[in-house]
C-alpha cells in the first residue's frame, strides 16, 4: 500500500514538473518573440530616425534657406532680375486654345494631338 501511495506520489510530482516546464518554455518562446518584433521596431524607428536627421541636415543647410528665398519670398542674389509670369500669359501672348471636338473616340484625340 506504501508503496502505491509512494508511487502515485511519484507520477503526480512527475506532472507537475512536466507542466511547470512545459509552461516556462511557453513563456520563453513568447517572450523570444516579443524580443523579435521589438528588435524590428527598433531598426524601423533607427532607418526613419536616420532619415529625418538627414532631412533636418538638409533644411539647415544654406542650398535648403537660398531655395526658399528665391522660391517663396522672390528674393534674388545681387545682380540678378526677379521675373513674375503672369497666371494668363497665354491670353496675353494671343496663343490660340486648342480644344478637342470632345465627340472623337480617344484614339483619334491621341492621334490629333501627336500628329
Amino acid at each position: 500500500m506504501k508503496s502505491r501511495v509512494f508511487q502515485i506520489i511519484i507520477v503526480l510530482l512527475g506532472l507537475i514538473l512536466v507542466w511547470k516546464l512545459t509552461n516556462g518554455l511557453w513563456r520563453l518562446i513568447r517572450a523570444s518573440r516579443q524580443i523579435k518584433m521589438i528588435e524590428e521596431r527598433v531598426v524601423k524607428l533607427e532607418e526613419e530616425k536616420r532619415k529625418l536627421s538627414s532631412k533636418q541636415k538638409y533644411y539647415q543647410s544654406p542650398e535648403f534657406i537660398e531655395e526658399e528665398a528665391r522660391n517663396k519670398l522672390n528674393m534674388a542674389k545681387p545682380g540678378e532680375t526677379v521675373v513674375i509670369l503672369p497666371s494668363n500669359i497665354n491670353e496675353l501672348m494671343n496663343y490660340p486654345k486648342r480644344q478637342l471636338d470632345p465627340q472623337l473616340p480617344n484614339w483619334k484625340k491621341w492621334w490629333n494631338l501627336f500628329f
